[in-house]
């Protein structure tokens, strides 16, 4: 029987069984039927297109990957300025950028860019936002006078009042009773006029005014920089009481009061060193160009929050000493500890203390504050208010505004109000911005104007002349996008520290200037500020022969490394996390410890490093080309083990080796940042073996002790 038939148009149907014939000859297929073998048809069809565009992308896919592979290690087209994964050189013929922050035996911290592609994209600029214009605003240099901030046309359209003399206005006098409790003096009415002056002592006062109709249509708080008289401040108690005086009998003599310096401590909340240098360049270039500063690099808090991280500033000790030695359970507040303030005190200064925060104030968020005013002048009794009966503009934890006046600029005008008192007399200061700085990665460009005018005042009145500024900050953001990044992550531990210094102090005492510098980059803490704080309590302290001394009796073999560090003294470079008293998982400095030579990323990094040396060599053809002979040895820094716990891959190791190439056996050691799919050299390339007349072909002293030359 026939395999196959042929048709009437001559077409040969293959081998097939009778029935098959049957149903695909179109003869006898209905139209339903001819249908459903079209579309099995054209399915089939394209199913076979498709196979063939898939083996063609997998062809194209590998072609692209050998070629890229093979271009990387030949350069036979250069894409250096179109990839940014391509081999990059970073020493000081290459325009190299830091490795490290501190590079010291004790620790190694990381460096980070200012602002790069990765930062972008977290930074925005906020829109500015003002506050509704107050209808009196206090004067900065008179105790007691107010000036009328409007004129009639605002008058009318803020108050529908087009006749000042139907304003009628009051006074009351704030009084402070405890950290939570506010009296006021009777109310004494005044005139609302241009500019209208009150008794010159009053501090802190409530003003109200009233239309022709007696409804109340202005309520604010105001103000003023008043003479304070001596008040005693009952002497520090417990065993963490220690004099720095030179002679401990001899009273601090009126001439060493005069030439003493004045102390302000300046802070921005939740600031990092990094994110100071991002958001407020105003203040960040002022600095720069107009004031003696020194800015530390190594800066590393001690503790999660505000709280812990200043009370080692304010008293020397950290959080659980402070409560075990000063806070009773019964009554627990502050008064019997032993801050800083009251030492200053003691040396004859006046003292400050202010914050733009009531509720949330570092000794009063959860905790009961004072219940003696603890300095001369507390800022404390009329935030509270303001914050109780005119904040308005609440952005997630905070009010931006009160009354007319943005909250942030409140403190401002307060240090204003207080530089007459800062001229003539000797001051300890502690000014605490929370506002604009707590929340938001981009909100500290809202201050940034302001903080620069501050400093420009500060200087043309000639307060820094006479005081040292710590502008710093607790710590970085806690919390946010960029605080889930690594490099969020390690500026969340390393908050702004730079100090300002008046011209004079480097000029009669250079050594302390000079261990300012030097420890800009070593690990420091909130410890050592309160320690630079007690040497400045004595001038003497700062002369050479007692720095020497110091140092000396520091470094002595058998004595323990202090945890808080005069920053006029040098900082050992031995110092690690565990001696400063910073727990582990705030510790920025990297664990060093030694890798097998045949892990993974210590191979990628050798072939990287040997990659990059016959870059350098391309240009010059007398010299060979190199290849990896062998890795000697490896060492891995890479965050504490704690840190890590937070992370998912989103971090830095560095790779420090120690590789063998040939021809020539040329030994070379550096060190490789590896993240994710990037990899960067951290510093130099060094080779730590003789290569003798190896490079006698090439007269580049850089190039030397890479090339071999042809024989």
């Amino acid at each position: 029987m026939r395999a196959y038939y042929s048709a009437k148009d001559k077409r040969k149907y293959g081998d097939m069984s009778y029935e098959s014939k049957y149903l695909l000859d179109p003869k006898f297929m209905t139209k339903r039927d001819l249908q459903h073998y079209y579309r099995y048809y054209n399915m089939t069809k394209n199913r076979g297109q498709l196979k063939k565009i898939v083996v063609i992308i997998f062809f194209v896919c590998v072609f692209s990957y050998l070629f890229v592979d093979y271009n990387l290690r030949t350069k036979l087209l250069r894409l250096r300025d179109r990839f940014d994964f391509i081999a990059r050189i970073y020493d000081a013929d290459y325009n190299i950028s830091q490795a490290y922050f501190v590079d010291t035996p004790g620790c190694r911290m990381p460096y980070f860019e200012i602002t790069d592609d990765n930062i972008a994209q977290f930074m925005f600029k906020p829109k500015p936002y003002s506050c509704k214009k107050s209808l009196i605003k206090a004067s900065d240099d008179t105790p007691g006078e107010l000036h009328l901030n409007m004129q009639p046309n605002e008058l009318l359209s803020y108050y529908n009042v087009s006749d000042i003399a139907t304003i009628s206005c009051k006074y009351k006098e704030i009084r402070r009773i405890t950290d939570t409790a506010i009296g006021f003096l009777p109310q004494v009415p005044f005139k609302l006029e241009e500019i209208m002056r009150l008794p010159s002592n009053l501090e802190f006062i409530q003003v109200e005014c009233y239309d022709a109709s007696a409804h109340r249509i202005y309520v604010d708080y105001h103000f003023f920089g008043v003479d304070k008289n001596e008040s005693k401040v009952s002497a520090p108690t417990g065993k963490n009481y220690k004099r720095v005086r030179l002679n401990e009998s001899e009273p601090i003599r009126k001439t060493e009061q005069q030439e003493g310096l004045s102390v302000m401590i300046l802070g921005l909340d939740s600031v990092s060193h990094l994110n100071f240098l991002r958001q407020m360049p105003k203040t960040s270039t002022y600095i720069k160009k107009h004031l003696p500063h020194v800015e530390f690099w190594g800066f590393n808090k001690v503790g999660d929050n505000t709280f812990p991280n200043l009370v080692p500033l304010l008293s020397g000790l950290d959080q659980q000493e402070l409560y075990i030695s000063c806070v009773n359970k019964v009554k627990p507040v502050f008064d019997r500890c032993s801050f800083i303030w009251k030492r200053f005190k003691q040396a004859g200064y006046k003292t400050v203390f202010a914050e733009d925060v009531g509720e949330i104030a570092m000794f009063n968020y959860f905790q009961k504050g004072f219940r003696n005013a603890p300095t001369d002048y507390y800022f404390r009794p009329i935030m509270l208010e303001m914050e109780k009966n005119i904040a308005n503009t609440r952005v997630l934890n905070l009010n931006l505004c009160m009354g007319g006046r943005r909250t942030a600029d409140i403190l401002l005008e307060y240090i204003r109000k207080l530089i007459p008192k800062f001229q003539r007399e000797l001051f300890f200061s502690f000014f605490w911005t929370v506002t604009l700085t707590h929340d938001y990665f981009n909100a500290p460009t809202l201050l940034d104007g302001q903080m620069a005018s501050q400093l420009r005042n500060l200087k043309e009145s000639g307060v820094l002349n006479k005081t040292l500024v710590f502008l710093m900050s607790d710590h970085g953001l806690r919390f946010g996008s960029f605080r889930k990044t690594y490099q969020g992550m390690m500026e969340e531990r390393q908050p702004l520290l730079t100090i300002l210094y008046p011209d004079w102090l480097a000029e009669r005492y250079p050594e302390a200037v000079a261990n300012l510098q030097l420890n800009a980059k070593r690990l420091t803490t909130h410890f050592d500020i309160h320690a630079t704080m007690l040497h400045l309590l004595d001038m003497r302290n700062l002369e050479k022969e007692q720095l020497q001394i110091s140092a000396e009796e520091m470094n002595e073999p058998d004595s323990t490394l202090p945890r808080g560090i005069s920053l006029f003294l040098p900082v050992p470079v031995e110092r690690t996390c565990e001696q400063a008293n910073i727990a582990s998982h705030w510790c920025t400095c990297h664990e060093r410890q030694e890798m097998l030579t045949n892990d993974g990323r210590v191979q990628r990094a050798a072939r990287y490093l040997v990659r990059l040396i016959n870059d350098r060599l391309k240009p010059h053809p007398q010299c060979r080309t190199l290849y990896l002979n062998s890795i000697l040895q490896a060492f891995i820094a890479a965050p504490h083990h704690k840190i890590l716990k937070e992370l998912e891959n989103d971090y830095a190791v560095d790779i420090t080796l120690r590789l063998q190439t040939k021809p020539g056996l040329g030994v070379f050691e550096s060190t490789v940042r590896m993240s994710g799919y990037t990899t960067a050299l951290t510093g130099t390339i060094s080779r730590i073996n003789l290569y003798g007349s190896q490079s006698f072909c090439i007269n580049d002293s850089t190039l030397k002790m890479f090339c071999y030359c042809h024989r």
